[in-house]
């Protein structure tokens, strides 16, 4: 206790308690410099959690005292941190806890969180190129029309088509959903290993790009959908076909899933696959709706009924 006496008496005192923030301004003679590190030993042997606080470099803003993380002394002191302090460390910690309560989700109820994420997502999708498709119609449209026209017709909508999204959603959930979820982290290790070099990697992605894509993935799509619009099998088999070989569609699908997917199986965690999944695919089923959407349009000019009834069949 007479040390720590002689030494609050060396600065006069103004270390008793906790360092004062002038300290931190002072010229850097060496008066100045004795009179800090004097001011940094009595901080240490005085102050609850004095050591930690000072395990940083000094700052110059009192506000930069709030990454410390430690508890501050209960009397007012020059670097107590403010209340905004407790609000940042709670707003961090609801943050940490809502990641661990999505990565828990995903670990123990694969199958659920595939359904909700990749359903939402792909209804999502759907509704992005039904907008972008009524805007480019509703210009076309437009760019034809006389002044007189439009006075006559008003302004120009296109219904949103709910069972083509519905159909997409259940696309989404039931098959890039749970179907993913099971060939992906189920199957394939069973088949090809669970391993992430180059060798199983592309083994993976070449069985996906040849077999299950072309005959699993995107057929299943159309199937969807002629359960949804009601028409026939070999109907829906038709209009994939046409996709195919006149809009390009597989050709735009291995460009895109092809590096996404080497991606998938060599470096994202196997609970997160589905997921990361769904995120690239949001963009992909843009695409995909778009490409349907321009097969339908050429089969409507191909049609013709004898009434002059548009054979539009689906959305």
């Amino acid at each position: 206790s007479l040390q720590l006496k002689r030494t609050s008496n060396l600065v006069h005192g103004e270390g008793r308690g906790c360092l004062s923030s002038s300290a931190v301004r002072m010229n850097n003679n060496k008066y100045a410099t004795n009179r800090l590190l004097v001011s940094i030993l009595l901080a240490l042997a005085t102050c609850n959690g004095g050591a930690t606080a000072f395990s940083t470099p000094l700052r110059h803003k009192r506000s930069d005292y709030t990454s410390i993380g430690q508890t501050q002394p209960s009397s007012a002191t020059p670097w107590q941190v403010p209340r905004g302090g407790d609000l940042a460390t709670s707003s961090t910690s609801l943050k940490s806890s809502l990641i661990s309560a999505i990565d828990v989700f995903y670990k123990t109820m694969p199958l659920t969180s595939a359904f909700v994420t990749c359903g939402i997502k792909a209804s999502a999708a759907d509704l992005v190129a039904q907008k972008r498709a009524v805007m480019k119609d509703t210009a076309e449209a437009e760019g034809s029309l006389t002044a007189a026209d439009e006075e006559i017709l008003g302004e120009i909508t296109t219904p949103l088509e709910k069972r083509r999204n519905f159909a997409f959603f259940l696309y989404g959930g039931l098959y890039q959903g749970m179907a993913q979820e099971i060939i992906f982290n189920e199957i394939f290790p069973k088949v090809f290993g669970q391993g992430t070099d180059l060798v199983t990697v592309f083994s993976k992605v070449s069985f996906d790009m040849l077999v299950v894509s072309p005959f699993v993935c995107l057929p299943v799509a159309y199937l969807v959908k002629s359960v949804i619009f009601q028409y026939t099998v070999s109907e829906a088999l038709t209009r994939y076909k046409d996709d195919v070989m006149k809009n390009g569609l597989l050709l735009k699908y291995w460009s895109l899933w092809g590096p996404v997917q080497c991606m998938t199986f060599g470096v994202v965690p196997v609970h997160l696959r589905i997921a990361f999944i769904a995120v690239i695919s949001f963009f992909w089923l843009i695409i995909f709706s778009s490409v349907t959407a321009k097969g339908q349009k050429e089969r409507e000019l191909e049609c013709s009924l004898e009434d002059g009834v548009s054979c539009r069949i689906d959305g």
